[in-house]
């Protein structure tokens, strides 16, 4: 009869287990700084953003806000037998809130849906030891700028002046398995011309760096005028 029993209790196991991977198997770690030169980004880089600025001067270009977030994994290559072989993550996008620093979810009326969500592509190795983490960055819209004037009348209607962003990714493995990894805060605060620099050349407007007023990268607010000779 025990004999009977522990089968059962397997065959119970490997039922709830041929669903999906066990909770907290990906998580949103950082939101990285791409490399100025190329705006490329190493999942292994140290460089961090600690926080989001957003620039809603008037001469700040618009933009879709983007996340370039570093993802961990912490599927085990030939892990469990009673499960499929565990394989590539892959990361398919991201589900998303605007929240006001009070947690309240600001209504962006129809067309405008909050939460949202927001495609991208990565793809995250297995490690090859039990307790091993692999790295994987992604980069993706998160606030596309059909939503940029909606956040501006959010703001002046509560009287703050920031928002924190609920980032939580999508990821699929090669046997199927879907996982979300748990939600990762991202505060934003916006600022007017704040990210504005002198230009040398070009015209007002012209982004300089990877994202164009967003974050730590400008744009031209103003034109030095040439030196006469």
């Amino acid at each position: 009869m025990s004999r009977i029993i522990l089968m059962a209790i397997m065959l119970a196991v490997t039922v709830a287990g041929c669903n999906r991977f066990p909770d907290l198997t990906i998580q949103v770690t950082a939101n990285l700084a791409p490399d100025e030169s190329n705006c490329a980004i190493d999942a292994n880089q140290e460089l961090v953003l600690l926080r989001g600025l957003y620039d809603i001067g008037p001469d700040a270009p618009e933009f879709d806000y983007f996340l370039t977030p570093r993802i961990e994994s912490y599927l085990v290559q030939n892990g469990l037998e009673i499960q499929a072989p565990q394989a590539n993550m892959t990361i398919t996008g991201f589900d998303l809130t605007i929240k006001l620093p009070d947690g309240s979810v600001p209504d962006f009326g129809e067309g405008l849906p909050n939460p949202y969500s927001v495609t991208s592509n990565a793809v995250i190795p297995p490690s090859d030891a039990i307790g091993g983490v692999s790295r994987g960055a992604a980069a993706a819209p998160v606030i596309p700028s059909s939503y940029r004037q909606s956040i501006i009348d959010a703001l002046n209607t509560s009287g703050f002046n920031s928002i924190v962003l609920d980032v939580r990714a999508n990821g699929t493995t090669a046997g199927g398995f879907s996982q979300q990894s748990p939600p990762f805060p991202w505060p934003i605060e916006f600022c007017d011309g704040c990210l504005g620099v002198e230009c040398a050349a070009g015209e007002v407007g012209d982004g300089v760096g990877c994202f164009p007023g967003q974050d730590r990268w400008g744009y031209c607010d103003s034109i030095v005028p040439p030196v006469a000779p």
